[in-house]
């Protein structure tokens, strides 16, 4: 467990987004309040000539030298924390000071031994990237190092290390090849070639693009085309204002994966008995059947156009689905609908109106001190929900009881930064990377100690 800790108690427990691709840490800055639209390998980064999803290409970002970098990653990350996660800080300033520029010290080293090539304009317009729109950047499960964050933007940093090179991330080894650092995940690790078809993968070893790991065994990823019997995997994801049709079903009565139905086409039941199949709508359309019936495929609706409760993107941004029912004896579509009042049906906060929280599925006014509750954004400004019940925040120089500080931890009676890695501490919930090795807090997001 590392990062975790602490932003855990600030956030309330949900998923962080801020940048494409999977993470194999857990780090204590983790998790946001809400679900941005994933960004994966098939979206148009800077690095690659693209322009930002919100309308501008960041050609003419200012160049970020290494040395500058670490403030500036702090930065973007408290951004997406607080704007788009709703993390309960102070200020930027607190958020800043509790947080660490995970990875920075190996890639420093990789780019002063030649490991990786630096780009500074190319990480200037990441950067620019980022902040066009930070709630829909990317997607991560924890919060990533550095390495993590540039390689979203290609170009940015370009690995040279040969097979049999000292690494530490996969970022400094060259195509085809990734850093073997053995289950302990310790440093140096060894760059070697990706497992090919049929080659074991079993513990650390990875397969190479476009295979996946089945039983310790690289299989080919299911793509259109594939024979199958009952289902097709895929982890095809895109940006919001991209729709793609790489995601794929299971044709039963063809026996292939297809490629998903785009607008207008038809999608959910298909066939029946022995083929009976489930056609899905590409990725950022959606499917207006209602229930286990059939129907077609949609941009998401404007304000009061259909919608199916049960389908994500059925509706723009900012909008919710209300009045939908699947019931056998009235099923119906529901209309998308802007935040609404105290009473409406609801999934999460952002559902209801400006200062009303979403409390049991319904809008609500927040809870006030003492007040039932499950996560922060069921209290009222300034309360967090602690053990359930909604209590005042505690921010660093406030009085505590022991244990509950916000973004802080509790030193006698007072509460206190967490410290910062290379500072002294007796246990993981001293440090801001919740990890304590020999009495240092530690940086493990990208090299654990043996």
């Amino acid at each position: 467990m590392q990062r975790w800790v602490a932003l855990l108690w600030v956030m309330g427990g949900a998923w962080l987004v801020f940048a494409c691709g999977s993470s194999t840490h857990s780090p204590q800055a983790a998790t946001g309040g809400t679900s941005a639209v994933a960004t994966g390998g098939a979206s148009t980064g800077p690095g690659d000539g693209g322009s930002a999803s919100k309308g501008g290409n960041p050609s003419d970002a200012k160049p970020i030298e290494l040395p500058d970098l670490c403030p500036i990653f702090t930065h973007d990350l408290c951004v997406y924390l607080m704007q788009c996660g709703g993390a309960r800080y102070r200020d930027a300033a607190h958020c800043e000071r509790e947080l660490s520029c995970y990875g920075l010290p190996q890639l420093t080293a990789a780019a002063a031994s030649g490991a990786v090539d630096y780009d500074p304009a190319r990480v200037g317009q990441c950067h620019e990237f980022f902040m066009q729109s930070p709630c829909t950047f990317g997607f991560f499960f924890s919060t990533p190092d550095i390495y993590d964050v540039l390689q979203f933007c290609p170009g940015t940093i370009t690995p040279k290390l040969a097979v049999g090179g000292a690494c530490s991330s996969n970022g400094e080894c060259s195509a085809g090849l990734y850093c073997d650092k053995g289950a302990a995940s310790t440093c140096p690790g060894t760059c070697k070639p990706r497992a090919q078809l049929g080659e074991s993968c079993a513990g650390s070893t990875t397969c190479a693009d476009e295979l996946s790991c089945d039983n310790d065994v690289c299989v080919p990823q299911t793509k259109a085309g594939d024979s199958c019997t009952d289902f097709c995997s895929s982890s095809v994801s895109c940006r919001s204002d991209q729709v793609c049709p790489e995601n794929v079903w299971c044709d039963k009565a063809a026996g292939k994966c297809t490629l998903a139905r785009l607008e207008g086409e038809p999608c959910g039941a298909t066939g029946s008995g022995a083929t009976a199949s489930t056609a899905n709508c590409a990725i950022n359309l959606w499917c207006d059947k209602i229930g286990s019936g059939a129907g077609n495929c949609h941009k998401p609706s404007a304000a009061g156009g259909p919608c199916n409760r049960d389908e994500f993107a059925a509706c723009a941004s900012g909008l919710h689905c209300v009045g939908y029912s699947s019931s056998s004896a009235a099923p119906t579509l529901g209309t998308c609908q802007p935040p609404g009042p105290t009473g409406i049906d609801c999934g999460s906060g952002k559902d209801c109106q400006t200062g009303l929280a979403c409390v049991l599925s319904h809008c609500q006014t927040p809870g006030v001190a003492g007040a039932t509750c499950n996560s922060n954004d069921e209290c009222a400004a300034e309360l967090v929900c602690a053990n359930n019940r909604c209590a005042p925040v505690r921010y660093p120089g406030d009085p505590c009881d022991g244990e509950r500080c916000t973004g802080s931890r509790c030193v006698s009676g007072t509460c206190e930064y967490h410290a910062q890695v290379g500072e002294a501490c007796a246990t993981a919930a001293d440090c801001a990377t919740a990890a304590c090795v020999d009495g240092v807090c530690y940086d493990d997001s990208v090299c654990r100690l043996p």
